[in-house]
C-alpha cells in the first residue's frame, strides 16, 4: 500500500476501487465493445463480460480488472487463471487491466494467447490517448 502522501497525488482511479471500475469500462467501450453486465468476484477484482457485434470476427470479450494486486504484481498463476476462463467459456479475447504490474512470467504465459495486459503505465497512457483520463 502507497502511504497517503503518495496517494493524494495520484488520479481516483488507482485509488477508489469504484472509479478504477469506471474507468475499466469506459477502457474497453473505446474498443466498440458492448457492455454485458460485471461484478467483483474477489474484493479486488472485477469480471467484465462484453461482445463484439462484428459478423465473422466478433464474438464474447472477456475482461478482468484488478484493483491494487498484492505486491502490486500480478502473478502468472492468476494470468492461467484468467486464460482457462478465456478459453473455457469460448471467448475470442481477453483483456486483462490492473492498477500494478505483471510477473516476466505472466507476460511469458500470454505471449501466444489471445489475452492483452494492460498495466498501470499502458492503463494510463491509453485513457489519456482516448481521453477518458480526468
Amino acid at each position: 500500500r502507497l502511504g497517503d502522501e503518495v496517494r493524494d497525488d495520484l488520479p481516483l482511479f488507482l485509488t477508489e476501487k469504484n472509479e478504477f471500475k469506471e474507468k475499466c469500462l469506459a477502457f474497453f467501450l473505446k474498443f466498440n465493445l458492448d457492455y454485458e453486465h460485471s461484478a467483483w468476484s474477489e474484493d479486488n477484482e472485477l469480471e467484465v463480460s462484453l461482445k463484439d457485434e462484428t459478423p465473422v470476427v466478433g464474438g464474447l470479450y472477456l475482461g478482468l480488472c484488478v484493483f491494487e494486486p498484492t505486491n502490486n504484481i500480478i502473478p502468472g498463476t492468476m494470468v492461467t487463471g484468467f486464460l482457462d476462463t478465456v478459453k473455457g467459456e469460448g471467448a475470442a479475447k481477453g483483456i486483462l487491466v490492473t492498477t500494478g504490474y505483471f510477473s516476466d512470467e505472466a507476460r511469458q504465459i500470454v505471449r501466444e494467447e489471445s489475452i492483452e495486459l494492460v498495466d498501470v503505465a499502458d492503463f494510463v497512457k491509453y485513457l489519456k490517448k482516448f481521453e477518458i483520463y480526468e
